[in-house]
């Protein structure tokens, strides 16, 4: 084809009038050969980019093919076409005998003819009827009119024009094609069709129209909020340079002041010296004088001279050294050595740490103290939103526009809005009480936009009576000693079985779905396992007897490990309890080296928890069971000391508290505040039956459940169901 100047009918590739031209993702065209070229010497023969917009296309094993045919640009460049051969840039030669040129466009057949072949177009029965027109300009219209009704032909019989559409392939078919290969298909005539679907993209053409609008007045305010930072700039800018050299004219001033000072103090020593000069230059010409004068009278005078003038030699000499005598120093009356005090390092830092320009608080920097995404329904839930500037340091200024809303997730209902207090330190309290069970989308927005992994997910369960729990719901039981216990988002129970070196999974229905590890050393293998804890899709266990904890997926492939025997920084020694933080940091209690070793998500080592010597002499007495509560503290139990001691991540002290039994190995802490203690060992009992003893909020008992054989571990799912690991009688009991 020629190449034509109508840039809706041209290439973007090769710029000439499109050929079979293919639709990608983002719309945008390009000729199916142009786009085989590109796709031929690209990296991937699955993907194409766009050479316009750089957006990917996926592409099927049928590759070019795959893409849809754009029949509107195929029609805008037939009419580019048309328009130059009527113009005469192009010959038109008949489409039936190709040998004369054409003087006739049948806008039926959309052909061109020539004048022999038109007549036979005219005497012939099945087109008699059609409509021909003159190649010449006057028929230019109805030409263009012709070619946007063109019928397109099926590109696998190409003598059938397309007059159906399939629903089963979403393709358009031909009548050889209804009947043969889609004949089983679900097909319905173009027309009918047509309008059906144009309905639907009408509806699109709404919603897309909404949100370009939205996208429009966003632009707009972006553009707004551009404006201001400008200004704000300039005045910034404005600012810096005008207190500077406010400071550069005092710091000028003072030089100045100094020089002055300097020049004062130099032309006070410069008189006084000048002066004592003066006196002491008078007083050696006098004593010339008189020396002079002695040597005179002793050497030359005779008796006579000498006697006759002795009496007034002798009082002068006498007056001379008297006034000598009264002279305080001989020394100079002044120092040459000016003292100044110029101690400028302060002053440099101050200088140092003058003034602060950051880009406020960044809503996307900004973090809450998420540390279980559950709640209860009526009950409140607290937070703690710490506004952070572009730095991810605290943005203590405060005053930001902070708004909270809870949603239920598949709800058409409007969400509830949360209350937020601003503390005036860059820290908001943040608080809201869910009204119904389910998963929640709760979303958090300062200057409307989100924060930090904002929305969040947040599952609320319905409030449970603890006080009624007596007969257990549901019994895994495993073949040897269970030592810990946790649930996943799925129900499904995973249980770090002690004696049988291994994890047993389990279905919410009691069923064995699959074994993880068994015993031994290597990677994936375990060790006499305690503690075991979930983030997301990884199992962290406490591999005790290897000292170590291993990380695996949920079916079991290892995937890392951290720690080794010893006492040293990032070394464990008999590990029992687990826990993680809302960072994904690991607690492991040190049941030997009587400590909490804390690591990063990657297993390096971060810091220790040694216990408050202050408030319990024995510091920590084999710590086991760990817990975070919603405030984010530490809950640690002690089983030498029967104590559970608090502390914040960090590792700063904030209280303790008894468990009331003997030797509490476990512990649990729900959504309403209530924490669950489990009992390894009690020696006042005759069969040394252990408890599950329910603390309140205020750490009041307020039941307990009896007879188990040791209780090693514990946990609450998101439920609220407890499920208590019954050591000696190998099983996990679900309450």
């Amino acid at each position: 084809m020629a190449s034509n100047t109508n840039s809706s009918a041209t290439c973007g590739i090769c710029s000439e009038l499109y050929q079979d031209p293919r639709m990608l993702n983002c719309l945008h065209s390009f000729c199916k050969k142009c786009l085989k070229k590109r796709l031929d010497k690209g990296p991937s023969k699955s993907s194409l980019a766009c050479p316009t917009c750089n957006e990917s296309s996926s592409l099927s094993s049928r590759g070019i093919e795959s893409l849809s045919k754009d029949h509107r640009k195929t029609y805008e460049a037939e009419v580019a076409e048309f328009e130059g051969l009527i113009k005469g840039e192009k010959s038109v030669s008949c489409d039936h005998c190709v040998k004369r040129q054409a003087a006739f466009f049948c806008c039926s057949c959309c052909e061109f003819l020539c004048e022999k072949c038109a007549d036979h177009h005219r005497s012939w029965r099945k087109t008699q009827n059609h409509e021909l027109v003159s190649t010449k300009e006057g028929g230019k219209e109805n030409i263009f009119k012709s070619v946007a009704h063109k019928p397109l032909t099926c590109s696998v019989h190409s003598k059938e024009s397309l007059d159906y559409y399939c629903n089963t392939c979403n393709d358009l078919l031909c009548i050889r094609c209804v009947v043969g290969k889609h004949k089983e298909h679900a097909y319905e005539e173009m027309d009918s069709v047509r309008e059906k679907e144009k309905s639907e993209l009408i509806s699109y053409l709404g919603k897309t129209e909404a949100a370009k609008d939205k996208l429009k007045n966003s632009i707009s305010r972006v553009e707004k909020v551009m404006q201001g930072v400008q200004a704000n700039h300039k005045e910034v800018d404005q600012k810096i340079n005008d207190i500077f050299n406010h400071l550069q004219r005092k710091l000028k001033a003072r030089k100045d002041a100094l020089l002055a000072k300097s020049a004062d103090v130099a032309l006070g020593k410069e008189t006084a010296l000048t002066l004592q000069s003066e006196e002491l230059k008078k007083m050696e010409d006098s004593f010339s004088e008189i020396c002079s004068k002695l040597e005179s009278v002793t050497q030359e005078y005779t008796a006579v001279e000498m006697l006759s003038a002795k009496q007034p030699i002798t009082i002068r000499a006498q007056q001379l050294l008297g006034k000598f005598d009264k002279i305080c120093s001989l020394d100079p009356c002044k120092l040459d050595i000016m003292p100044v005090s110029l101690l400028s390092t302060q002053l440099e830092n101050e200088i140092d740490t003058f003034g602060a320009v950051c880009g406020g608080c960044i809503p996307g920097q900004s973090t809450i103290d998420l540390v279980k995404p559950t709640a209860v329904v009526g009950k409140e839930r607290k937070l703690l939103l710490t506004a952070r500037d572009d730095n991810g340091k605290p943005y203590t200024r405060g005053r930001e526009p902070v708004k909270v809303s809870l949603a239920l997730m598949g709800s058409n209902e409007a969400g509830i809005s949360g209350v937020v207090v601003d503390k005036k330190d860059g820290t908001y309290g943040i608080s809201f009480t869910p009204n119904a069970a389910g998963e929640h989308k709760l979303s958090i927005t300062i200057s409307n936009e989100q924060i930090e992994e904002s929305p969040f997910a947040l599952y609320v369960r319905q409030p449970r009576n603890y006080t009624s729990l007596y007969a257990c719901s549901r019994t895994f039981s495993v073949s040897h000693y269970p030592g810990g216990v946790a649930v996943d988002d799925d129900n499904n129970v995973y249980i770090a079985v002690n004696g049988h070196h291994c994890i047993s999974v389990f279905d919410q229905n009691g069923s064995n779905i699959r074994t993880i590890g068994r015993f031994g050393s290597a990677d994936g293998q375990f060790s006499g396992p305690f503690g075991i804890a979930l983030k997301g899709d990884i199992i962290y266990v406490a591999d005790t007897s290897n000292d170590r904890i291993q990380k695996l997926t949920l079916d079991g492939k290892f995937i890392s490990k951290f720690g080794s025997s010893g006492s040293g920084n990032g070394q464990l020694s008999t590990p029992r309890g687990i826990t993680i933080d809302k960072n994904g940091r690991v607690f492991v209690s040190e049941f030997s080296n009587r400590r909490v070793s804390v690591f990063q998500s990657d297993g390096e080592f971060s810091h220790h928890i040694q216990g408050n010597y202050a408030a319990d002499d024995s510091a920590f007495c084999n710590p086991w069971g760990l817990a975070f509560d919603d405030d984010g503290n530490l809950h640690v139990v002690n089983y030498g000391s029967n104590l559970i001691k608090m502390f914040t991540p960090e590792g700063n002290f904030v209280s303790q508290y008894s468990g009331v039994i003997q030797h509490p190995s476990a512990i649990a802490i729900d959504d309403e505040g209530f924490t669950f203690i489990g009992q390894y060992y009690n020696r006042n009992t005759k069969y040394n039956h252990s408890q599950l003893i329910i603390l309140n909020a205020q750490h009041q008992q307020v039941h307990i459940i009896q007879k188990f054989k040791y209780v090693p571990g514990l946990c609450i799912d998101k439920d609220g169901n407890v499920f208590v690991c019954d050591y000696n009688n190998r099983r996990v009991m679900k309450y």
